[in-house]
C-alpha cells in the first residue's frame, strides 16, 4: 500500500496480482480522500473522465478504456516510477515511485493492459488503516453499492525517454484566430 499526496488530495495505491477465474491479472487499486469533497471525490473525478460505473467486474470489457494509461519506469528496480493517465492534459499520479511485486509487471508488459479498480475505501478503511478483510469480498461489496469505477488502462514500460510525447496544444492566438476566419470567408 502507498499512500501518495497529490494537489493537497490523499490517493492510496495499491498493486495486486488478481486471479479472475483461471486467469490472472495485473490490478491497480486506487482510493482517494479529499478534505472538500470527502472520500468519493476520485471515485466521482474517475466516472466523469469516462471510467464506467461497474456493478459486475465479471461483465467488464476487456478493451481499454479511451484517455486512461499507466506507465512504469522500470529503470530503478525494484522502485518504480509509476503514472496514471487519464483525459486531462495533467497526469492523475505523475512519476510516483512505488514498488510493486515483479510478478505484477510481469503480468502487466505481457498483457500492456491493467485493471483498473477506483472505489471509495477500496485500499484504506474509513479510519485510514489498510484493509484487513478479503479483497474479492471488498471488491464485490463495493460494486454492488455502487461504488467502483472498474476498466482496462493501456500499460507502458521503460524508461521516461521511451515514454510516448505529450501533444501540446497550441494556444489560439489572435493572428492564428483572424487567419483561420479569413480562409473561411
Amino acid at each position: 500500500m502507498h499512500i501518495l499526496l497529490v494537489r493537497n488530495n490523499r490517493i492510496t495505491l495499491q498493486g495486486v496480482v488478481w486471479t479472475f477465474g483461471d486467469r490472472e491479472l495485473a490490478a491497480l487499486l486506487l482510493d482517494g480522500h479529499t478534505v472538500r469533497d470527502g472520500p468519493e471525490a476520485l471515485l466521482l473525478a474517475a466516472q466523469s473522465r469516462g471510467l464506467p460505473l461497474t456493478t459486475d467486474l465479471h461483465h467488464l470489457s476487456s478493451a481499454p478504456v479511451p484517455g486512461w494509461g499507466i506507465d512504469v519506469d522500470v529503470t530503478r528496480y525494484p522502485r518504480t516510477r509509476l503514472t496514471v493517465r487519464w483525459p486531462r492534459p495533467r497526469p492523475l499520479i505523475d512519476a510516483a515511485e512505488v514498488g510493486f511485486p515483479a510478478r505484477w509487471q510481469w503480468l502487466a508488459a505481457t498483457q500492456r493492459t491493467v485493471l483498473l479498480l477506483v472505489g471509495c475505501t477500496l485500499v484504506t478503511a474509513p479510519d485510514g488503516t489498510a484493509r484487513r478483510d478479503a479483497l474479492p469480498v471488498r471488491v464485490s461489496r463495493l460494486a454492488e453499492s455502487g461504488l467502483l469505477a472498474a476498466g482496462f488502462a493501456e500499460f507502458r514500460s521503460g524508461g521516461r525517454r521511451g515514454a510516448a510525447p505529450v501533444r501540446r496544444i497550441r494556444p489560439r492566438t489572435k493572428r492564428r484566430f483572424s487567419r483561420a476566419r479569413r480562409s473561411v470567408a
